[in-house]
């Protein structure tokens, strides 16, 4: 994937067969240096191909405003043509045009007047806000912000009317399971009174506001429901593939397989080649500076809980690796739980084959984000001074692939990596489960039990939880016993479980609430499970060895802290119904 220059202090090296010498003039491999306008100096050895690529970089460079009015005047020319044809009417076909010409145009805008002009007066608005607000103690700060949070959602839950999605007994009982599972956090915080509240009460604000937004705004419902289509559709073009190798019988059937394999290697490819174009660097660096605005986490971190949704669990740290054998124990955690609590875009098409609303999915990630960073400040607070403190670790351009077929290519041996993978726990865990249904259902006869199985048995350990989530008393039962199979498992086993109608049995699926239902959709929505510790441990020993140990030392309670954050989502999404 991506690598990161830490201190961005070392250049690229040179690019193709010729640098940029600093005269302006050419430079070959063998120091001999030949000017613009072709007239030699030093030895007649030649120069070098000539390279067009570089050549318009050149171009670009010299002639940026020319390059950029131009290529704006294209663009705007195609787009009036596009609204005064009115050959598309539709909402959801306008509306990734009008996103495309905005951005384009602000690029463009950017060639001509630079991005200082507007970052100094943003930088200077914010500094003289911030002055203001610190000249608040903090104490007060934090209760004013604690106070308007509570209010807010005491507001919202007690202000709807009672519907098939929630009774305001069971928003508030929702409600209280926050506090309760906030309140338990934080007494088994490793350093309480270290905690950075203003990075918890930011984390919490935004991951209501989101939920507010999608819930009970049409917008913002539309929004998410449109960003969820596009998803799909994206997902879908792996089928082509699929077909044309295996055939339209086998590549359009709806096996397990065959369904959810192919999107991991087409998104794995497609992801791969916007970051070699500089897209993805692009959306993580904005993404990152407003996290890093907001919750005051370090660079490290911000990029990292961006990037998770994006490019996995395990890609999100090989953005920051060559970081990692300076980061502190407090971003070790955070890096791991922004993974566990989140899934990667790439499995998306995985739950969809099991019946989960992709729209919900969608939401819980973006939910879970802010909230993963927020518990994990709490579970694990910073004691030390991070080495990426102000400052946005950006993930580099790949110098390793030598055009867009490279980054083709190692996209889709990673998205293959991953198909076996997952192919091989699902496999190893289904198997695993079944051999412990049987094995407690065998010990169980001898005590009077029958038909005890591993569901059972984690239903009742988990059940106080889930009722701490707003979960309808008809439903607790079986909602504690899909969280306790993800975690023992993976999201993939409890989702499966979910809609399973095997034996003629009606599905989970269809026997709860509606607002059981949706709790259990958005609560299995992440990766932390035992299985993904495991992993990870691994990953982090290959990254760096010398860190290996404290990765292992604070996996589990980044496991089960991304998990909470995962169902903490799922309290919220409840409320606001």
């Amino acid at each position: 994937m991506m690598r990161v220059d830490c201190g961005r202090a070392l250049a690229d090296a040179k690019e193709a067969d010729i640098i940029d010498a600093p005269d302006g003039s050419f430079e070959a491999p063998d120091g001999s240096t030949q000017a613009d306008d072709g007239a030699e100096s030093g030895p007649t050895t030649p120069v070098g191909r000539w390279n067009p690529v570089r050549y318009l970089r050149r171009s670009w460079r010299r002639h940026r405003v020319f390059w950029a009015f131009g290529i704006w005047l294209l663009v705007s020319g195609y787009f009036v043509a596009s609204l005064a044809l009115r050959r598309k009417t539709h909402i959801s076909d306008l509306l990734p045009l009008i996103a495309i010409y905005a951005f384009v145009s602000g690029k463009m805008l950017l060639a001509f007047t630079g991005t200082a002009r507007v970052s100094t007066r943003v930088a200077w608005a914010s500094g003289w806000i911030m002055e203001r607000v610190r000249l608040v103690p903090r104490a007060a700060r934090y209760a004013v912000a604690t106070a308007a949070l509570v209010a807010a959602a005491l507001a919202v839950s007690l202000g709807l009317p009672d519907n098939a999605s929630g009774t305001r007994i069971e928003r508030m009982q929702s409600l209280l399971g926050i506090v309760v599972i906030t309140a338990l956090l934080t007494l088994t915080s490793r350093h309480p009174r270290w905690i950075p509240w203003r990075t918890v009460i930011a984390g919490f604000m935004m991951q209501f506001c989101v939920g507010c937004v999608v819930a009970r705004t049409r917008w913002g419902g539309d929004f998410f429901g449109w960003v969820s289509s596009m998803a799909q559709g994206l997902l879908a073009f792996a089928g082509y593939g699929a077909r044309f190798l295996f055939g339209d019988d086998v590549g359009s059937s709806v096996v397990f397989a065959m369904s959810v394999f192919p999107a991991f290697i087409f998104f794995a490819a497609f992801v791969q080649v916007v970051c070699y174009l500089g897209g993805v660097q692009w959306l993580l660096r904005n993404l990152g500076q407003a996290f890093q605005v907001m919750l005051g986490t370090s660079g490290a971190e911000s990029v990292v809980a961006a990037a998770a949704p994006l490019v996995g669990q395990s890609e999100g740290m090989l953005l920051v690796r060559d970081c990692l054998e300076h980061v502190t124990l407090s971003e070790i955690h955070a890096f791991l739980t922004a993974g566990f609590a989140t899934v990667s875009g790439s499995t998306l098409q995985g739950y969809i084959a099991l019946g989960v609303d992709s729209k919900s999915i969608i939401t819980s990630c973006a939910m879970s984000i802010p909230c993963s960073l927020a518990l994990s400040k709490i579970r694990w607070p910073e004691t030390d001074e991070p080495l990426t403190r102000g400052t946005v670790v950006l993930p580099a351009r790949s110098t390793d692939e030598a055009n867009l077929l490279h980054a083709m290519s190692n996209g889709a041996a990673i998205g293959m990596q991953l198909s076996l993978m997952i192919a091989a726990n699902l496999i190893a865990v289904i198997s695993l489960v079944q051999l412990a249904d049987f094995l407690l259902g065998w010990l169980g006869q001898f005590v009077g039990i029958a038909g005890l199985t591993l569901e059972q048995v984690l239903g009742y350990v988990l059940y106080p939880y889930a009722w701490l989530l707003g979960v309808p008393r008809a439903d607790v039962s079986a909602v504690a016993q899909l969280l306790g199979l993800k975690f023992v498992a993976n999201e993939f086993v409890a989702y499966q479980r979910l809609g399973d109608t095997s034996g003629g049995r009606p599905s989970m699926r269809s026997t709860l609430t509606t607002r059981g239902r949706l709790i259990a959709e958005l609560a299995l929505c992440g990766f932390g499970n035992l299985g993904g510790i495991a992993q990870q441990i691994g990953l982090a020993g290959s990254l760096a060895p010398s860190r290996k140990a404290e990765f292992s030392r604070v996996a589990l309670s980044a496991c089960i802290t991304g998990s909470i954050a995962t169902t903490m989502t799922a309290a919220v999404i409840s409320i606001v119904v």
